[in-house]
């Protein structure tokens, strides 16, 4: 006989936490589910080993318990391959999505940013400028059923409730200096000022300021002084894609999940790994079905069900469940190509210290306003700098490729150059297309005889002309810098999935293209909610996680305001 509660959600990340918090908080029974371990900040007091966290990849499912397949097109047999770490390490699959509670909060980097406005209506900003005929044929591009005003305020939410650092940039439509003159408006500045800047932070800014550029501190998702409780960040350089020692980070292992503890109306059940949704004759979920920690098969019912898992495992969910009668659960796979650049300067920058985050941005030339170009170029990106937190093994993965790569030579190189790198990147967006998509592998299966993803995805025309006109940018930042030597990783790099994947159930009006309607609730299956950046219709060139949290805010608002409970709790904690 199966439990009741009021609500379940699976996976314990950066959207199902949130809604477990406001959930509970307003009086709601709720189960949390996540293959993962539960975790708190007392489980990475001691944690600066680069094998276990970065190299090893300790909080991620891998091949033997969570596989994936990849091909490049359809026409390929796919086939499973090794994640690859580090941003030119050879494989398709670049650092894999996480288990656990707090998910991919745990060891994310923290850039944490707003989309800008044109971004929620990307096929309407393209048209107008470069004309219908510039989108490329096989494009699936569609703009958002919502906009910045309805997201604007649980950005903010996000912001004083999670805990963001930053300078703002536009405050209720009055520039602000220090900020980013090209943000949208803003209903009030952040909750702490920016964290302290890396060592050739302010040589950056200074070469883009020379170039006529507008360079502000990144957002950040780690609290620059002591925030509700958590300690200020202490720069140990050890922070993107490693846990947090002092809870400094925006994880909500130590920021929602405590909180929803503490209503009294929560539990987590760890190991929990759920193999199907359960819908009623009616097409209207039920509850789930999973296994425990000790491998027993298990079912949950509830009024509420919310998918909460990384885009690509709520895909996978979602088809093994046979809920996909539109066909477009998968469909609509984006990323980004990061387009990473290095050098070396003359002097120290001792990159192994700080976050990567603690850096100067510049917005210029991002999304709508890419630069006039004879390449077809439709969407821009910002540069972004990269201030810290690369220890010295991630380091020989990004190293030149005539650089000796064992030996006395590697050695020399190592103390020669490690110590004076910097790097640049930028974040140019896949556009939806019907080629690229992800669906059920028809042979591979997991450890519980379930099928795996499968991925089919590979660069086109576009994405190599998009990074090719923002290296030259980077190009001439670095030549004001003073770099002695730069590096390029490959216009076509050689992952596929970057941890920053989306749209593959996308949201919209219509119940025959997309998945999900604007609040995240399933057209085919009423009561199942998937949230996340599978959400997204299209991507933007910026880190998905605060618009991810931002939804997950919405989203249960909506739930709460339809079951006549009241949300009062969240709001008045934003304020």
């Amino acid at each position: 006989m199966s439990e009741k509660v009021d609500a379940i959600v699976v996976g314990l990340g950066a959207s199902g936490a949130i809604l477990a918090e406001q959930l509970a908080g307003a009086g709601l029974h709720v189960v949390g589910l996540d293959k993962g371990p539960h975790f708190t900040g007392h489980d990475f007091r001691f944690k600066h080993d680069e094998l276990r966290y970065f190299t090893r990849q300790a909080l991620s499912p891998h091949m033997g318990t969570d596989p994936m397949t990849w091909r490049s097109s359809d026409r390929e047999q796919a086939a499973v391959l090794p994640w690859a770490v580090g941003a030119q390490a050879m494989g398709p699959l670049f650092l894999p999505p996480s288990s656990g509670s707090g998910g991919g909060t745990v060891h994310w980097a923290a850039w944490s940013w707003r989309f800008r406005p044109a971004e929620f209506q990307m096929r309407t900003a393209i048209a107008e400028r470069f004309g219908e005929s510039a989108i490329p044929e096989d494009s699936t591009l569609v703009d958002w059923p919502i906009g910045y005003d309805d997201l604007e305020p649980y950005y903010d939410r996000v912001e004083w409730q999670q805990g963001v650092s930053g300078q703002a940039g536009n405050v209720n439509g009055e520039l602000q200096p220090g900020g980013n003159p090209f943000e949208a408006p803003r209903r009030r500045d952040y909750p702490m000022p920016p964290l302290r800047q890396g060592a050739a932070s302010e040589r950056f800014a200074e070469a883009c300021r020379a170039l006529g550029y507008h360079p502000f501190p990144a957002p950040a998702g780690i609290a620059s002084e002591d925030f509700e409780g958590r300690s200020a960040c202490v720069y140990c350089g050890f922070c993107r894609d490693f846990p947090c020692h002092v809870n400094a980070k925006t994880s909500t292992h130590v920021t929602s999940l405590p909180r929803a503890l503490a209503s009294g109306n929560f539990e987590i059940r760890p190991y929990a790994r759920v193999f199907r949704v359960n819908r009623d004759p009616s097409g209207r979920a039920t509850g789930v079905a999973y296994f425990d920690a000790d491998g027993t098969e298990r079912e949950l019912e509830a009024g509420v069900i919310v998918l909460g898992c990384y885009a690509l495992e709520n895909a996978r969910l979602l088809l093994v469940s046979g809920i996909n009668e539109n066909g477009q659960v998968g469909r609509h796979f984006m990323t980004h190509n990061y387009g990473w650049f290095t050098g070396t300067l003359p002097e120290w920058t001792n990159p192994f210290m700080g976050p990567a985050v603690a850096c100067n941005v510049m917005d210029d030339i991002t999304s709508e306003l890419v630069p006039d170009n004879d390449e077809g170029v439709l969407w821009g990106s910002p540069i972004i700098g990269f201030a810290g937190d690369v220890q010295p093994i991630e380091a020989t993965l990004n190293m030149p490729e005539d650089a000796p790569t064992w030996g006395q030579g590697f050695k020399d190189w190592l103390r020669e150059n490690y110590r004076r790198t910097f790097s640049m990147y930028s974040q140019t967006p896949t556009f939806p297309s019907s080629h690229f998509y992800c669906d059920l592998d028809p042979t591979v299966t997991d450890r519980f005889g379930q099928p795996a993803l499968r991925i089919t995805h590979g660069w086109v025309e576009h994405d190599v002309k998009a990074v090719t006109l923002i290296q030259k940018l980077k190009r001439s930042i670095a030549e004001e810098m003073g770099m002695q030597r730069i590096w390029e990783a490959p216009l076509e790099p050689p992952y596929h999935l970057s941890t920053h994947e989306v749209g593959t159930h996308r949201m919209g009006e219509d119940p025959r293209a997309s998945v999900v309607d604007h609040f995240g609730q399933c057209h085919e299956c009423p009561g199942l909610y998937a949230l996340g950046g599978g959400q997204f219709p299209t991507y933007g060139s910026y880190n998905p996680t605060e618009t991810i949290m931002a939804l997950a805010y919405r989203t249960a608002d909506h739930i709460l305001e339809s079951a006549g409970a009241s949300s009062s709790l969240a709001t008045a904690k934003s304020g």
